[in-house]
């Protein structure tokens, strides 16, 4: 049922900057479920060839003429035209899922609601004192500021001075198991060669080389077969050092894809190298697809979804030999009871992270502040 906003105001996401990720994943989610139970419902984004992923409840606020690949000019384009909705419409609320520093200052500046939504670590965004102290006086205008896990609840909360609300990302089983149906097999059929999978943007975030290292490592100890799949500037470097490895027949590097989950459920491991993180949905996709899960305990999220180890393997970060040694050992224990005793223990406590409980959750946040 669809519930008539107070005073036919507007719920508005602002995210200027649609990559493809996790983030994303709970953009098109969250939206679409806000849009099925509020009557006004609208996105501002620079990504307008992203509509298809929204419902057609949703109205698209983007320039036709975006044709830059600068996260900043997209950010002010996007700032100009959330401005023109401001001055256009008396009652709003923006809910943002990225830049939030942008979102947060024309806010206040033009004394509209707004729920921030962070969904990273601050060492990765307020990695300096100079932002720090910036976001520090920002984040205290917001009416509402939503994490997605407790342990960034802590962090944001002690450094910033405020008080979050941890809602964990709503995860959809019904569109995992829907995206894994193929009858095209990307792995080698073979018992004895190890499949593994790394899915992250090319970035230094995703600390991809790590996982490289680490392959070039075990490459004499048994047969294996990897996959890297995403995208971002660190692509053509990554290409070049997996043939300094001697990699190419090993290593797969590919385009992020839709099918992403389907490699996924082909494997038998997947492995996370972040140098930061918020909540990382591919683990828990991975948890839902019963695959063991060895991760750089980074902040913050891994440490969290694998219940401190207890669901899968935390290592140290930028460690390619601890993450070597973590690989050959599954290889050699795969079938015991111990590993599989990991991935029940994954499967059996995803229930955190229910898409109508979390959901729910958001919407209940944004009627209280409308």
């Amino acid at each position: 049922m669809i519930r008539q906003i107070k005073k036919k105001s507007e719920l508005i996401i602002f995210s200027p900057n649609i990559d493809q990720g996790g983030v994303e994943k709970n953009l098109f989610l969250l939206t679409n479920y806000f849009s099925s139970h509020l009557k006004n419902v609208s996105v501002v984004t620079a990504n307008l060839e992203d509509k298809k992923y929204f419902n057609k409840k949703v109205k698209i606020y983007a320039s036709r003429n975006i044709f830059f690949k600068s996260r900043l000019i997209k950010n002010l384009i996007c700032i100009f035209i959330l401005i023109k909705l401001i001055l256009r419409k008396k009652n709003l609320l923006i809910i943002s899922f990225n830049s939030n520093l942008f979102a947060t200052f024309v806010s206040k500046i033009f004394n509209v609601k707004i729920i921030v939504r962070i969904n990273a670590s601050s060492y990765g965004w307020a990695g300096n004192i100079f932002k720090q102290s910036i976001f520090k006086y920002l984040l205290k205008y917001p009416r509402e500021i939503i994490v997605n896990s407790l342990e960034l609840k802590k962090e944001i909360d002690k450094k910033f001075d405020v008080k979050t609300h941890c809602i964990y990302a709503p995860f959809n089983k019904r569109s995992i198991s829907g995206s894994i149906k193929t009858s095209k097999r990307y792995f080698n059929s073979a018992k004895k060669i190890l499949k593994i999978v790394f899915i992250g943007r090319l970035v230094d975030q995703k600390n991809p080389f790590m996982f490289l290292d680490s392959l070039d490592l075990i490459k004499d100890k048994f047969k294996f077969q990897a996959y890297i799949i995403g995208s971002g500037y660190m692509k053509p470097n990554i290409k070049n050092y997996i043939y300094e490895k001697s990699l190419e027949n090993r290593v797969s590097l590919i385009e992020y894809t839709k099918k992403a989950m389907q490699y996924l459920n082909q494997s038998d491991l997947l492995v996370l190298t972040s140098k930061f993180e918020g909540l990382p949905n591919v683990l828990i996709e991975a948890q839902y697809l019963k695959k063991y899960i060895i991760s750089t305990n980074c902040p913050t999220g891994p440490k969290e979804i694998l219940l401190g180890g207890k669901a899968g393997d935390l290592i140290k970060m930028d460690d390619a030999n601890e993450l070597s040694k973590k690989i050959t050992l599954f290889y050699f224990n795969k079938d015991k009871s111990s590993i599989k005793k990991k991935i029940s223990i994954g499967l059996k406590n995803l229930n955190r992270f229910d898409f109508k409980k979390n959901s729910k959750k958001y919407l209940d946040l944004i009627m209280r502040s409308l």
